[in-house]
């Protein structure tokens, strides 16, 4: 081996396993999707010199427990007293962190109405009602739940009397009304850019995508693994991979996010991760001697219906759904491409390495069950 051979390899293995460390530690993490909803009503009961808005915002109850202790006695069990022993905090933060802008002045919240809890996708959620007085018509939201510590929070906004289609915004200063795209390229575009997100930090949905991609360099012979001698046989494999989840996930996602078929979601995330766990074990021990593309359509079945989550609630007309149901999935599809350009290319360069095949075939496959089963355990007790 050559001297220059030697040093691409060193700083690729020193390079993979510092991912392969970072995977680990990251990992420990479900990626069950950070999203709050806010929706803004004009209120033309009323003749007044200024603009009034009604305001209904919705965060999960996780999410809240992030900002405020909602916990006190520690009991892993959040109740209803709990939640309104902090309603003077929470209203703080409501008012401090969820700034709606005029083109001259922040709005000023005039009255906050009873808390409440709502069930959104299988998950609690805080409900809260509030009215806002604005000198004009707004044009801004600037929102900082969760700034600097989830990057991943997402915000639904609707307006139904305004005439503008339902936005998917991130924290910070976001432009509203007339600033934003009114058509249907406005939805199209942020579903799209909402399913590129949700892949790419779903990390139950990447693991799985990566227990299935590794073992597509070997072929077994004997019960040995042997590297493939030709690229083009591991290509295949891998797009038929990608081509057998996508069709699986689709399905389950159309009829979830139509409102055709509902499952818990609680009960879909822990069948995910378990999931993972199977297939990863599968990679260790053969238990069904099945390629891994029956493996994805079938599991990418439950994976699609953990997909719908971010659409199932939302307020939206059927044609509206079906835009947003569309881009979503192309976005799916787009983020795992992404995954798959960066880990199949490593793959099949390292394919014929001891170190591919104990520290990324054998002890990746390791980490990723007993990751899986962390999974399970959490979202099922």
């Amino acid at each position: 081996m050559s001297a220059l051979s030697r040093l691409i390899w060193c700083r690729t293995y020193r390079y993979l396993t510092l991912l392969l460390l970072l995977l680990t530690c990251t990992l420990v993490q479900a990626h069950e999707a950070s999203t709050a909803y806010l929706n803004l009503t004009k209120d033309d009961s009323e003749e007044a010199a200024d603009v009034r808005y009604d305001a209904e915002y919705e965060l999960s109850l996780r999410d809240l427990a992030l900002l405020i202790d909602i916990d006190p006695n520690q009991d892993q069990q959040v109740s209803w007293a709990e939640i309104k022993s902090q309603t003077a905090l929470i209203e703080q933060l409501v008012t401090s962190k969820v700034t709606l802008e005029s083109a001259t002045q922040a709005c000023q919240i005039a009255s906050f109405e009873p808390l409440a809890i709502n069930t959104r996708g299988g998950f609690n959620y805080l409900h809260t009602n509030f009215k806002l007085n604005c000198e004009q018509p707004i044009d801004r939201l600037d929102y900082q739940i969760l700034a600097g510590i989830d990057a991943n929070h997402r915000l639904i906004l609707t307006q139904p009397n305004e005439g503008t289609p339902l936005q998917v915004l991130a924290v910070g200063q976001n432009p509203l009304g007339s600033e934003a795209a009114s058509d249907s390229i406005s939805t199209a575009t942020n579903f799209l850019k909402s399913g590129i997100h949700h892949l790419l930090i779903g990390w139950d949905h990447l693991l799985f995508l990566f227990v299935l991609l590794i073992p597509a360099v070997y072929v077994r012979k004997q019960k040995q693994l042997v590297a493939v001698s030709k690229p083009k046989a591991a290509l295949l494999e891998v797009f038929w991979i990608a081509t057998s989840f996508t069709l699986a996930h689709s399905i389950t996602l159309s009829l979830a996010a139509l409102q055709i078929v509902s499952i818990p979601a609680s009960f879909i995330e822990s069948v995910i991760a378990l999931s993972i766990a199977f297939a990863a074990l599968n990679n260790l021990v053969p238990l069904l001697r099945v390629r891994a593309i029956y493996l994805a359509f079938f599991f990418g079945l439950i994976h699609g219906f953990g997909f719908a989550n971010v659409l199932v609630d939302l307020p939206l007309a059927t044609s509206a759904r079906v835009l947003a149901l569309l881009s979503f999935n192309v976005g799916i599809e787009l983020g795992q491409l992404v995954f798959i350009a960066l880990v199949f290319p490593i793959a099949l360069l390292l394919r014929h390495t001891q170190f591919y095949k104990y520290v990324i075939f054998y002890i990746g496959s390791l980490i990723s069950i007993l990751v899986a089963l962390w999974w399970f355990f959490e979202r099922a007790f």
